[in-house]
């Protein structure tokens, strides 16, 4: 979940990570701590999450950072990385995002980059990960035409985990389209 701190007035103050979390039934981690000037992230699980911690990057303006867990699937561990970029994606924002991957497997890394897919940062990203996306589509188009070359939100795997399918909702409520991928560890 991106910008989901408590203290945002145009949440209404309220949290909604967990009522998301409660309503769904789920586990949830939120991070940073909400503090002024900085965006809530939060990871909301079906299955337990382990090890959760908040790591803070560079940033001019609005303080970013990157939630970092382990999500246990049925005893298959996941390493998530949850996080929302400042504006355009700073590459500076996005090397330190992927030195906190270093030494680590079966990885899912997703959020509000703020980059596109034409950008340097997806290419840098692409190096270490796969875009999930591109991973289940590699024409870049789905079997419903969608063909989402302009997003910035992104799901990113490690070359172990296989997708099964991945979607793009091009409309909805957020001022973003969505995108889900469903991942077998």
């Amino acid at each position: 979940m991106q910008e989901s701190d408590a203290a945002r007035i145009a949440n209404g103050n309220d949290d909604i990570v967990r009522y998301f979390a409660n309503q769904l039934e789920m586990f949830s981690y939120y991070g940073p701590k909400t503090t002024a000037g900085t965006f809530g992230i939060a990871l909301l699980s079906r299955y337990p999450i382990r090890e959760p911690e908040t790591f803070y990057l560079y940033s001019e303006g609005e303080q970013v950072a990157v939630i970092s867990a382990v999500v246990d699937m049925d005893g298959k561990p996941l390493q998530v990385f949850v996080t929302h970029l400042g504006n355009g994606g700073p590459m500076i924002q996005q090397q330190q995002f992927l030195q906190l991957m270093a030494g680590s497997s079966r990885i899912v890394a997703l959020g509000d980059f703020n980059f596109r897919p034409d950008s340097p940062q997806y290419a840098l990203t692409t190096q270490f990960l796969r875009d999930a996306w591109t991973k289940r589509w590699p024409n870049w188009e789905d079997d419903l035409g969608h063909h989402p070359d302009a997003k910035i939100d992104h799901i990113f795997v490690s070359e172990d985990l296989t997708v099964l399918d991945a979607r793009y909702y091009p409309s909805g409520p957020s001022d973003h389209p969505a995108l889900t991928a469903v991942i077998k560890p």
